[in-house]
């Protein structure tokens, strides 16, 4: 591709239409000019020629073409990321309006790490709903790493996720600590433990264990705590990540030990389907935060999610137990 000019940045807004926007989100997504025209109602010729204009607008490549497709370049890459945060600004500006005409509050888009903020988030949405029952409130469930950058990109107005660590990973966001807390060890209701005040690791290490999967960061911590206080790992063990629903019916039904996040035994104990022992163990993740994008002033509605969140968090603060340590 011939050698493009730089762009003036005092041009630039004039050069640039939103349908331009539009579809390089379409086509950083496809990678077919051909698919990505057809979703943006635009002839091939037009939207050949509306890449060119971009590119020009930028004096970049945006894609590699070829007859597999159009890949994005790495000058492509960061302008999809900018097109999709400005789009969806856009459309949550629609949503606000939209509300206001409504006579609405707005909408609070949420994304989650579950199980850690089972407890918290239902207790802050139904206080938020009771206040203002016709705020919008959207819920996901995502793992760490793609919360963050929904968060960053706009996607997502608040993240419930462990601290973001390292600092770049960080930047362009906002983190506040919510509350950290640890593991306890938990047994279903009859199983020979149950009741016990005092245990040790050794005590435990021939039942049968939900261990952490070895993909998590819990699993080095918790191998560790066996070793140095039990001198050997168990040998009736079942590796899981799956969804907490499965690692309590065997908890509760089947006799297995499981470490759990505090607050979620504590909750499932005051249901009588476990019931937590006197083992604890010192939380290797770091502290749950709420993570929110660092671009100005927040929306009235998100300020009002936050608010929320934070006064249940702090409410539910729990007193502390013995923990294991690794040292």
């Amino acid at each position: 591709m011939a050698s493009l000019s730089p762009p003036s940045i005092a041009t630039l807004p004039f050069r640039l239409k939103f349908r331009q926007l539009v579809l390089l989100d379409a086509l950083g997504e496809s990678q077919s000019l051909r698919k990505a025209a057809a979703q943006t109602h635009l002839t091939q010729p037009a939207a050949t020629r509306a890449m060119a204009e971009l590119e020009s607008a930028f004096g970049v490549q945006l894609f590699d073409r070829s007859h597999a497709g159009m890949t994005p370049t790495v000058y492509g890459h960061a302008l999809i990321k900018h097109a999709r945060r400005v789009l969806f600004d856009v459309q949550q500006a629609h949503a606000d309006i939209q509300a206001l005409r409504s006579g609405a509050q707005g909408q609070v888009r949420i994304g989650s790490l579950l199980p850690p903020a089972a407890g918290l988030l239902p207790l802050a949405i139904a206080e938020v709903k009771r206040q203002f029952p016709l705020l919008r409130i959207s819920l996901e469930q995502l793992p760490q790493k793609p919360l963050v950058e929904r968060v960053r990109e706009g996607s997502l107005d608040i993240a419930l996720c462990r601290q973001i660590t390292p600092k770049a990973d960080a930047n362009g966001l906002d983190q506040t600590v919510l509350f950290d807390e640890d593991y306890v060890l938990v047994a279903g209701p009859d199983h020979r433990f149950a009741g016990a005040r005092t245990l040790k690791l050794g005590d435990l290490i021939d039942e049968p264990w939900v261990m952490p999967h070895a993909s998590g960061l819990l699993h080095a911590h918790v191998h560790a705590l066996f070793l140095i206080h039990a001198g050997r790992l168990p040998a009736n063990t079942i590796e899981s990540s799956t969804p907490l629903v499965a690692n309590l019916m065997l908890v509760e039904r089947h006799g297995f030990l499981n470490f759990m996040q505090k607050t979620i035994a504590q909750d499932y104990a005051a249901r009588g389907q476990l019931c937590v022992l006197p083992i604890a163990l010192s939380n290797p993740l770091g502290p749950h935060v709420i993570a929110v994008r660092d671009d100005g002033a927040l929306p009235p509605a998100t300020a009002i999610v936050l608010r929320a969140l934070r006064e249940v968090a702090e409410r539910m603060g729990l007193p502390a137990e013995e923990e294991l340590a690794l040292g």
